[in-house]
């Protein structure tokens, strides 16, 4: 009681704010607001939920809007805790009263793809075809399945799903929807064949399409960038293209970087830059990796500062191509600071800086670095890759550690199951030759693998093709035939060497004691092979300049062994 004796003011209880679904219920004709976000609260729910949602809507009459009927659509699509999706979508599609709207279809078929395998989700857009819906499909309902038939998986790649592509295809084409605009459909259709690496039909498809957007541009431009034989193809588009996105100059810079062209892929920058193109941190990755491959420390620094004034985002990417950029061009103390003060660091990162100074920098260094990385604790620690390891036993090549070097080849695949490539058996046979054990060096070579043996050859014998050495290339082979003198391959590589230098009369003479030896060229050994050998140990390696000068110490030492 108050002390004037009048009784206190009382305020009644303030009412909790409903939730959508009490608010849903409370009126049989609830708000479109607090009906929307009941049916977006059904997303973090299971199959048993929406279904229960099902029923409490049709039997309030709330199902007859096509917002109603698309939430809950889309709800069931992308049901955190459902187990079948695509079930619970179909058996809703039995259940929604008809005509469903076309954008209602198109989500749920969206909301799906990433859930579903391409055949569970081709197999639920056909069960819409034989539903005999009005509108469906429309232009957005096919790009959902053409990207999801792009996309590779451990199970599948694009080219798998090619004849449910071709069909698709097909009914873009009986429907007039492939070039209906805007052009999605006709751009999903591009890139999968481009995916699919069939180049021929996506050209095909770019020609016919009777106008384009950047986006058509981008893809057919990426499909060519990605090969050495592309690249001319792909400047082409870029030229002609009448308007272009920063994805247009990136497409390009990654493509010269990738076919080992820096110097065209700064000249792209350069020109980017003169028009005042804002470039992204893909134009910076691949700047600072051209930068690396030319060896050119006063443009690396250059990117460096136009990253650090442009952009404010943590970018793992730039910061390990900046490392890299630095120990190639022989900076390896700003390359460690740089990747000393990384946030987090993955095996790429580890590797461009082990790299960095096991072949540029001091190669203990890169030991000790090594042995630092293998030392943490599980928590934080990574496991070597085989690039680590080229990188280590570069640094056993430079300090002579015969031994050492020994022991990291052989941890590879007794400790980290890691099969060794041809880079390091070149590896050891120069660390071996570093020290004079030639004989060594043959016989390690002579115990690789024979799928390793070709790639090995191809290596060698590009060295002396790339650079004109054909007589070193000629005692390389008579080496090899003279070590294993009933080894086919060597005379047939023999031959190959001669038509590469133009010799004929040689190469036939060959042909001719081979002939007589009753040998016969080994498919394999072509002369078109040969050269693609050379391509794919060019393309595959992930250090190529560090194995080059591996390779190139080694040619030095067969040069002077063996036989005039």
């Amino acid at each position: 009681m108050s002390v004037s004796g009048t009784k206190p003011e009382t305020r009644p209880p303030r009412r909790a704010a409903a939730s959508p679904v009490m608010a849903v219920a409370a009126t049989s004709r609830p708000d479109p607001g607090d009906l929307q976000a009941f049916l977006r609260g059904l997303r973090t729910q299971g199959h048993h939920a929406v279904l229960i949602a099902h029923a409490f809507l049709l039997r309030r009459g709330l199902l007859l809007g096509h917002r109603t009927t698309s939430g809950i659509l889309l709800s069931a699509a992308t049901a955190a805790s459902a187990s079948r999706p695509a079930h619970l979508v179909r058996l809703l599609l039995h259940h929604l009263p008809p005509p469903l709207p076309l954008f209602s279809l198109d989500n749920a078929l969206r909301a799906l793809a990433p859930r579903l395998p391409f055949s569970a989700l081709l197999s639920l857009f056909a069960a819409l075809l034989r539903s005999h819906h009005p509108i469906f499909p429309g232009r957005f309902s096919f790009p959902t399945l053409l990207s999801k038939a792009s996309s590779s998986s451990p199970s599948s790649s694009p080219r798998h799903h090619l004849h449910s592509a071709l069909a698709l295809h097909a009914q873009l084409l009986r429907r007039g929807l492939l070039f209906s605009p805007p052009l999605h459909a006709a751009n999903a259709l591009l890139h999968f064949y481009a995916a699919a690496s069939l180049l021929p039909s996506a050209r095909n498809l770019f020609d016919e399409m009777p106008f384009r957007d950047i986006a058509s541009y981008n893809t057919m431009m990426t499909a060519y960038a990605g090969t050495v034989d592309g690249i001319d193809a792909a400047r082409n588009l870029f030229d002609g293209m009448l308007l272009r996105n920063v994805v247009s100059w990136n497409i390009m810079i990654s493509g010269y970087v990738k076919v080992k062209r820096p110097e065209q892929a700064l000249e792209v920058v350069r020109s980017m830059a003169e028009i005042g193109v804002r470039g992204t941190a893909v134009t910076m990755v691949g700047a600072a990796t051209a930068c690396a491959r030319l060896g050119r420390l006063r443009a690396g620094r250059e990117v460096h500062c136009a990253f650090l004034r442009r952009f404010e985002e943590y970018n793992l990417l730039f910061w390990t191509a900046l490392v890299d950029m630095y120990g190639k061009c022989r900076n390896v103390d700003t390359a460690r600071r740089i990747f000393d003060r990384l946030r987090f660091t993955n095996i790429i990162c580890w590797n461009a800086m082990i790299i960095g100074h096991c072949v540029y920098g001091e190669p203990g260094d890169g030991i000790q670095l090594f042995h630092e990385m293998i030392g943490q604790d599980d928590q934080h620690g990574l496991l070597p890759d085989e690039v680590t390891f080229i990188g280590v036993l570069c640094a056993c090549i430079r300090l002579g550690l015969l031994d050492d070097g020994k022991a990291y080849f052989e941890q590879m695949s007794t400790m980290y199951n890691i099969k060794p490539t041809f880079a390091h058996y070149w590896c050891m046979a120069n660390l071996y030759a570093s020290v004079g054990l030639l004989k060594e060096a043959e016989g390690l070579l002579r115990t690789m693998p024979e799928e390793l043996k070709e790639q090995a050859l191809g290596g060698l014998l590009g060295l002396c093709r790339f650079r004109g050495e054909w007589e070193l290339g000629e005692r390389i082979v008579l080496r090899l035939i003279e070590l294993e003198p009933s080894n086919s391959v060597h005379y047939a590589l023999l031959c190959n060497v001669y038509a590469c230098a133009g010799r004929w009369e040689d190469a036939h003479r060959v042909k001719a004691i081979m002939k007589e030896r009753d040998e016969k060229l080994s498919p394999g050994h072509r002369l078109v092979n040969l050269n693609k050998v050379i391509h794919q140990f060019k393309e595959r390696q992930p250090e190529n300049q560090e194995i080059y000068a591996i390779l190139d110490g080694l040619v030095s030492r067969l040069k002077l062994t063996s036989r005039e």
